[in-house]
């Protein structure tokens, strides 16, 4: 059975963990949009610990709003202040200059959807890696059961606990790594040996 997964901003590590476990997966376009999760947020790790960077929304019809017509908000300058905050964390990791161009123009594309902006995300970072996973979009609702994908890789309150990290980050501590953390951590400290993160080898 084909996973469905939620639409998730710089996903996490996690995330791209049960990514990378299969050939195709299904992101979700028609629940409606949950506030609060990481949708729409990611956390990374500055010189205070880990932060959280959250794209303002608008959801069209409300709470009713599906996850496919949530648009981007730009009334709060938020692409300057995440880019701000991603360079600030990460411009003394090893592949920073190999991967912040492209970074910074997936931040700053012109795309208006949630949905479309966080899926040419995760398309560019499966390239990057060299993941076999295809995306496809959702057409229809599928009922969310117990430990479904959708709640458990982005409720707000999920990964909550902290440990050593398996790889020297630009702040390392003993308290700076959880699964919850973006990508782009690994990927700017570990570049393409991120795959070797995610891939399970037994």
């Amino acid at each position: 059975m084909t996973p469905i997964l939620p639409t998730s901003y710089f996903g996490s590590i996690a995330y791209f963990k049960e990514l990378a476990r299969h050939d195709k997966v299904f992101v979700e376009a028609k629940e409606h949009y949950p506030k609060q999760t990481y949708r729409n947020r990611c956390d990374i790790v500055g010189g205070d610990g880990i932060m959280s960077l959250s794209i303002p929304t608008k959801r069209p019809r409300g709470s009713k709003t599906p996850t496919g017509d949530v648009v981007l908000s730009d009334e709060e300058n938020w692409r300057v202040r995440h880019w701000r905050s991603i360079t600030s964390a990460y411009k003394s990791a090893a592949y920073f200059d190999y991967y912040s161009i492209e970074v910074e123009e997936l931040l700053f594309s012109k795309e208006k959807s949630l949905l479309n902006f966080n899926t040419e995300i995760t398309k560019r970072v499966i390239h990057w890696l060299d993941l076999k996973t295809e995306i496809i979009i959702s057409d229809e609702f599928q009922a969310i059961f117990k430990y479904d994908l959708r709640l458990t890789l982005t409720g707000k309150d999920s990964f909550q606990e902290k440990e050593k990290a398996p790889y020297i980050q630009v702040f390392p501590g003993n308290s700076n790594f959880k699964e919850s953390l973006s990508i782009l951590d690994a990927i700017f400290c570990e570049g393409p040996m991120t795959r070797d993160l995610l891939i399970q080898r037994h």
